[in-house]
């Protein structure tokens, strides 16, 4: 039995060296596990806050929509944008995109043979796009930009912060983590019974490690004067890929009441 060992291999893919494979620039990575990214002025890239909202628009568009042809058209589109990623990139969207889809499929096949088979087929699409949606953002926006994104939405400062650290820290004990499950693995010969794995060792102490970093993360804010205040860099400027981007929310509005318009009218 290998179940606390799968455990363990979940924390180990949160670690720094998973991050080479999403085609950012070794700053991006950077910035990730060491906090904001060093140097000059504006990132001319765009404004993160733009393509948060925009995939939160198309998914509560598509929530919404009673037209299959609006969810299957913003579906069709968002494919095609993935198919011109990077294979690497392209790979970690349809990886994060196969389980959720598979998921809502076993739990809305009763649907079927309840005679709603369209039931089945609609949620699936609106889960499949929902995902789809915030993968793209993800290969857009890094983590760091969109806590950025966060302030600028004005989310309070208490949220944006344990956001932060949170997912900032599970990198690091997923490394941690990871680290230890080899040391272990590489040290035990032969077949090792789940008993004698030391899985909970393991996971005993990276808890340890967790509440070690955790005050000394305390002690250091506390000696760097931390007020609790936690502004937006307000690094980026609106640049063209936000024109891009708010026009095709206009157009995906706009086709979404006409979508709807037809069913009334129907």
């Amino acid at each position: 039995m290998n179940w606390n060992r799968s455990i363990l291999r979940v924390l180990a893919r949160l670690r720094e060296s998973d991050l080479k494979d999403d085609g950012r620039g070794s700053s991006e990575r950077a910035g990730m596990l060491n906090g904001m990214k060093k140097g000059g002025g504006a990132d001319r890239s765009g404004l993160p806050v733009v393509c948060l909202l925009s995939a939160l628009l198309l998914i509560l568009l598509c929530a919404l929509s009673r037209n299959a042809v609006f969810t299957v058209t913003v579906l069709a589109l968002m494919l095609a944008r993935a198919a011109v990623l990077p294979i690497r990139q392209l790979k970690r969207v349809m990886q994060t995109l196969l389980l959720p889809c598979m998921f809502t499929l076993i739990i809305m096949l009763p649907a079927v043979f309840l005679g709603s088979p369209k039931t089945m087929l609609t949620v699936t699409l609106k889960v499949a796009e929902a995902v789809l949606a915030l993968s793209l953002m993800g290969t857009a926006v890094s983590f760091q930009r969109l806590t950025e994104a966060f302030r600028q939405l004005h989310f309070p400062e208490l949220f944006v912060l344990v956001l932060d650290l949170s997912i900032r820290y599970l990198v690091i004990l997923g490394h941690y983590s990871g680290a230890l499950l080899e040391a272990v693995t590489m040290r035990s010969v032969g077949t090792v019974s789940w008993k004698h794995s030391g899985a909970g060792g393991i996971l005993g102490t990276t808890f340890l490690k967790s509440q070690q970093m955790a005050q000394q993360t305390e002690e250091a804010m506390r000696l760097r004067g931390f007020d609790g205040a936690y502004p937006a860099l307000n690094r980026s400027r609106f640049g063209l890929r936000d024109v891009l981007i708010l026009s095709a929310d206009v157009l995906a509005l706009l086709f979404f009441v006409y979508t709807q318009l037809r069913i009334t009218a129907v």
